[in-house]
């Protein structure tokens, strides 16, 4: 949990971050931004912070060589010494402009902030925030003279929608650093990965929500690759798998693979298809395996939407199977030579 209750904005940095690849400018300011305006200050902390709010942390995947620019050197430095705070803005901003190649990467305004007294998992630290926004909006503006009105209209950054951000910890700096990143604008599959990986070059860290995540993901592909009408396994016991998959992990806090493989999968034949399945999976995405771990609400509530088991059904229907897996029977009618669903039900809404 991120607390900033009684975090102090202590340093800011504004700058102009343009499209390398389109020749966009850059323009990085030689010093920091005083804020002495207490209003102004507040609504900084608001838009900065209030977007940060899960359980799912990064880490630096490692420093580069000290003579290149990287996030990663340019907040140990800062962290060691405020007086560079300016100085390593522009560093990270040069980085920043120098991965902003791919046509569809919008440019945009550039902040670097420095916060004191931030909670973090209950340990109070310093955090470095590195912030860039790539939309702008449109904004009335009503004038009153007496009776008179004039209306008018200007652009300006919504502090309600944070585009990209990121807060460095300084904290379990010898495994990396802790990180928070949001990207909001990664519509655009091609270019959706130069925040976290080109310009922060971040992986996310083992904890609860990594742990949870790979787990329901490796789950997840079990299910859609392995039983399948292929295997001898119909649509509907496939779905069934998948729901139960979801529901076990809503209800624990702390999972074990053996209680999983006995609760969930059960059969035999199934549960060594499934240790043949996450070998593998571990093997071809370079993961470490774990036999329990605590779990997160937060990769529960993200995964559960992709473990919607959703029958196909031609182009005319779908069903959608929540629970109660005994209500729905298939068959095929020989007279008309198609396969069918029926359902059962109590009530109607």
């Amino acid at each position: 949990m991120i607390d900033f209750t009684r975090a102090q904005l202590t340093h800011f940095y504004v700058g102009f971050v343009g499209n390398k690849g389109l020749g966009e400018e850059l323009t990085l300011s030689q010093n920091e931004f005083i804020l002495s305006d207490d209003f102004l200050k507040e609504t900084l902390m608001r838009y900065f912070t209030g977007a940060f709010k899960t359980d799912i942390y990064y880490q630096f995947k490692g420093k580069v060589d000290v003579s290149l620019a990287s996030v990663a050197n340019a907040c140990e430095d800062v962290f060691g010494n405020q007086k560079l705070f300016a100085e390593k803005l522009k560093d990270i901003g040069h980085h920043l402009y120098n991965q902003s190649i791919h046509p569809k990467i919008n440019g945009g305004d550039f902040f670097g902030c420095y916060f004191t007294d931030v909670m973090l998992d209950g340990e109070l630290c310093d955090a470095i925030g590195l912030f860039k926004c790539e939309n702008k909006e449109t904004f009335l503006k009503v004038y009153q003279h007496l009776d008179e009105f004039e209306v008018n209209y200007e652009n300006g950054i919504n502090i309600n929608k944070l585009d990209k951000g990121c807060l460095v910890f300084n904290t379990d700096k010898n495994n990396g650093y802790k990180l928070s990143v949001v990207d909001n604008n990664n519509k655009y599959a091609e270019c959706a990965a130069y925040w976290e990986e080109d310009f922060l070059n971040v992986k996310l860290k083992s904890n609860a929500y990594y742990h949870t995540k790979n787990f329901m993901d490796m789950s997840r592909g079990f299910c859609e690759e392995v039983l399948t009408e292929a295997n001898n396994v119909d649509k509907q016991n496939q779905m069934m798998m998948l729901n139960k998959s979801t529901s076990y992990f809503k209800d624990k806090n702390h999972v074990t693979v053996k209680d999983f493989e006995k609760e969930v999968l059960v059969e035999p034949e199934v549960i060594s298809a499934f240790k043949d399945y996450r070998a593998n999976y571990n093997d071809k995405l370079n993961l470490t395996a774990v036999e329990e771990f605590d779990v997160s609400n937060t990769a529960v509530k993200k995964n559960a939407k992709y473990m919607r088991s959703i029958v196909k059904l031609d182009k005319n229907f779908h069903i959608y199977i929540h629970s109660k897996h005994e209500y729905i029977e298939r068959g095929f009618d020989e007279e008309r030579g198609l396969k069918y669903y029926k359902l059962y039900y109590v009530t109607e809404s």
